[in-house]
């Protein structure tokens, strides 16, 4: 087994995207149907509030997110967890490294022009025939994560309780949640 066997597409940057996304979209799984805010996110999962902040817009962006009328930086699902599934994720993935790759190749407009024509070099059977191919992994990919809905985590009993009181100290948090797969 070689190293790219362990990512999808053997892409490890694609892997660790959808890894990401998935991890913030099973927190708003997990909050359903309440609202999820900016630091309930940074302390679930370590990442900067810059990072979440351009990842919740994505997925506003991509449908999956309304933000919340009454709270600034807090979103809620746009639908029901059952309708969520891990090809969601992906298309977002997919959409989030599309828009990362975007400034890079308009930088570098002379690798664009070299790429275009060593396309133009390539036989066009040939050109057929892996560009079927593309389409129908895609197809099965997509059909493949489809069937994985992100219901499927949940919280784990000890994360379900957001705060306590203490005489002493005010209000004191738990632990951040944990999300599990059942």
């Amino acid at each position: 087994m070689n190293a790219a066997d362990e990512y999808l597409l053997g892409d490890s940057a694609l892997y660790g995207r959808l890894c990401l996304i998935t991890e913030l979209l099973g927190q708003f799984v997990a909050g359903a149907p309440r609202a999820v805010g900016l630091a309930q996110l940074e302390q679930a999962t370590g990442r900067p509030a810059r990072e979440l902040l351009r990842l919740c817009k994505l997925l506003c962006r991509e449908q999956l997110l309304h933000p919340h009328p009454g709270q600034p930086r807090a979103w809620t699902l746009a639908c029901e967890t059952s309708r969520l599934t891990l090809e969601d994720a992906f298309r977002c993935a997919m959409s989030e490294q599309a828009s990362r790759a975007r400034p890079a190749r308009q930088k570098n407009a002379g690798t664009a022009e070299a790429d275009a024509r060593q396309q133009d070099a390539v036989h066009p059977e040939i050109g057929m025939l892996v560009m079927q191919a593309t389409m129908g992994i895609n197809q099965s990919v997509f059909q493949h994560l489809r069937q994985f809905s992100l219901d499927r985590l949940r919280m784990t009993a000890a994360g379900m309780f957001l705060s306590r009181r203490s005489p002493d100290d005010g209000l004191r948090s738990w632990p951040p949640a944990r999300l599990s797969f059942s």
